[in-house]
């Protein structure tokens, strides 16, 4: 099973830097253009892999930390106390997983059917999605009850962003072209996924020694996500805004 686990590691690492870089390129290339599109593919591609190895390796985790982790654990550890602590963090990486994994293939969807969101309405393609928005008090309550600020926020985040998909999924009528400014905002999610799992595990180590201020770029990403999602999406609205409303 380490083994598993240590080739799944490899692979997540690998694929999650290639999405690393290849989440900037679709957005500063112009909308609808071939580099636009292709790259978006490479990415989408490439975050449905990290995704699945990260949520393998915290299934894992989770159910044989002390197997697993073995190798972090030291002669004199309580391994009561370890197993709880392994479990909590890597709890919040599948999270993450789950966020990414909805947030691309969302993105994707939506430009697939747009006005006709009938495919969006199955339970097959809501389900991971109101695992996502379930999901979000009971890692909120992880971080509450454990001290773990990171886990509250991504919880309220998560939330937010599971019921919003679920809304835009059933609600009646959209916005003509809605499917647009849905397509940015899903998108910012999976990238704000992607930073957030590599500064909170891959560079945990580098800012391990920054104490409480390592908190600051962990939440970074969502932060800036945020704020670029808003631009994007504002410029989109006032395009739209005197356009028809589309019913499906």
């Amino acid at each position: 099973m380490i083994m598993i686990h240590s080739a799944l590691f490899i692979l997540h690492i690998l694929f999650g830097t290639t999405a690393l870089i290849l989440f900037w390129v679709p957005l500063f290339t112009e909308k609808g253009r071939l580099n636009h599109v292709k790259f978006g593919r490479y990415y989408k591609n490439t975050m449905y892999t990290v995704a699945a190895s990260g949520a393998l390796m915290a299934l894992m985790v989770i159910a044989m930390p002390l197997v697993i982790k073995a190798d972090m654990l030291s002669e004199n550890a309580d391994m009561d106390k370890a197993a709880h602590n392994l479990r909590v963090f890597w709890s919040f990486l599948f999270y993450l997983s789950i966020l990414s994994f909805t947030g691309t293939r969302h993105a994707i969807a939506v430009l697939n059917v747009k006005g006709n969101r009938q495919q969006l309405r199955t339970v097959g393609y809501l389900f991971p999605i109101v695992l996502l928005t379930a999901g979000g008090p009971f890692i909120f309550y992880l971080g509450y009850a454990f001290n773990q600020t990171l886990h509250m926020i991504f919880g309220i985040l998560g939330l937010v962003v599971g019921a919003s998909m679920l809304r835009y999924c059933l609600q009646k009528e959209i916005k003509n072209r809605q499917w647009i400014i849905e397509h940015i905002g899903a998108m910012m999610g999976s990238g704000i996924g992607a930073y957030t799992a590599f500064l909170a595990f891959g560079g945990r180590t580098v800012l391990d020694d920054l104490g409480q201020w390592q908190l600051l770029f962990w939440v970074a990403p969502g932060v800036i996500g945020s704020v670029i999602s808003a631009v994007f999406c504002k410029k989109y609205k006032l395009i739209f805004q005197t356009e028809k409303p589309a019913i499906s």
